[in-house]
């Protein structure tokens, strides 16, 4: 059991191990802040991006987002590290200008997005951020022989590293929680406490942010599912407000914008337009789990792609499909629907598009615009929608 994360009161990064029904500590430390540092207290980072201090939490999204525009250099890494990631120039950052200049006679003096060298510089570090990370988890593996991962913090977001991980087969399965960051912190307490009382933990959905929110008895619903299909199909963009709201930072279908996947101005006006995203942050699709086998070709799905925590290789063939919804690299990052009860509306929805009209997929991302929190009810919705341009909600 791992938590890996800009830091907490005693750490940044923790090893646990659970075995006969004992929990030990193995480690706890800040060797890693350099790692996670990247991500949240780098000025070169903050300053690539053309962020403030005051959008901290949206900085990770942003670096991998535009790290997928770029190539890992080795010798850019060398660089790097040999100018200590240039992490500390706040204050002056010509001092980067002035050595991109020394050493590859680079000539900049402002930080450009669609430069290739900004963008190799921020690929370049996010490889060393995940390639790291494995390291780490490796390990771990080899000290302890543990056959199941428990992972957990912030770090655990990055789905470029979690895709990695899980591909190098170190466990016999990983297990990331929707809400891996702060904002499990409560639950997690709740949980520790619940295995200590009773020895057990309840399963539990990603739908728990029910504050305020009163649901009728019955789990069935009214909406037209036929009327919001043929309003996607019309190249329109439409909101759900449905039951309780998800747990963590990412909209899983009950507080979503969804939008065609095989149209790119579409994703354009509905990322840049609508909620005012930076050009280089794709969007993510959501699909039924038999549909993400026919994109990728894999036999098999891992499940953490129920939370949107790993990214795929979308086959080439089949990229045109899911153009509005695939990163520059050729991946996405699919959440995916394995049955009707992850989430019923979803699945009549993407069943009835699918089965009916041959789409496969649909954009999916937060019900929210610039600057505001994912809506939680339906006045949220109301006011959130007119401020998007939204002709059609289910709620």
């Amino acid at each position: 059991m791992v938590h890996f994360d800009g830091g907490a009161s005693k750490s940044n990064f923790s090893a646990w191990l659970y075995k006969g029904g004992e929990l030990t500590k193995l480690e706890a430390h800040w060797d890693y802040k350099w790692l996670s540092s990247i991500f949240n207290a780098n000025a070169f980072v903050f300053s690539m991006i053309g962020a403030k201090l005051k959008d901290q939490n949206s900085v990770p999204g942003n670096m991998m987002g535009l790290a997928g525009h770029g190539a890992y250099r080795k010798e850019l890494e060398e660089w790097l590290i040999a100018n200590k990631l240039f992490a500390d120039i706040w204050a002056k950052p010509s001092i980067f200008f002035d050595k991109a200049k020394a050493d590859f006679n680079i000539e900049l003096r402002a930080f450009d997005q669609h430069d290739s060298f900004i963008q190799d510089c921020i690929a370049t570090l996010h490889e060393m951020f995940v390639r790291e990370t494995v390291d780490i988890f490796r390990r771990l593996e080899s000290q302890t022989n543990a056959d199941y991962l428990y992972y957990s913090g912030g770090s655990a977001l990055n789905i470029s590293a979690n895709t990695r991980l899980v591909e190098a087969n170190l466990f016999d399965d990983v297990f990331i929680p929707p809400c891996c960051e702060d904002s499990g912190l409560a639950l997690g307490a709740a949980a520790f406490v619940e295995w200590m009382k009773h020895g057990k933990i309840e399963l539990h959905s990603p739908y728990l942010n029910n504050w305020g929110i009163e649901l009728p008895e019955t789990s069935n619903y009214t909406i037209n599912i036929e009327k919001a299909a043929k309003k996607l199909l019309n190249g329109d963009i439409i909101g759900i407000c449905n039951g309780n709201g998800e747990a963590g930072p990412r909209a899983l279908g009950n507080r979503s914008l969804l939008a065609l996947a095989d149209d790119k101005a579409l994703s354009r006006k509905l990322s840049m337009e609508c909620k005012g995203r930076e050009w280089y942050r794709p969007l993510a699709p959501i699909m039924l789990e038999k549909n993400a086998k026919y994109f990728t070709g894999l036999g098999d799905i891992h499940h953490l792609s129920r939370f949107m925590l790993l990214d795929f290789k979308i086959l080439p063939e089949r990229q045109a499909e899911l153009q509005g919804a695939t990163n520059q690299d050729g991946t996405a990052r699919i959440q995916t629907i394995s049955d009707r009860e992850q989430n019923p509306f979803m699945w009549d929805l993407l069943s009835l598009l699918d089965e009916k009209y041959g789409v496969r997929a649909l954009i999916n991302t937060s019900f929210n615009s610039q600057g505001e929190p994912i809506v939680h009810n339906i006045d949220d919705a109301r006011a959130s929608a007119e401020k998007l341009g939204i002709s059609l909600m289910c709620m």
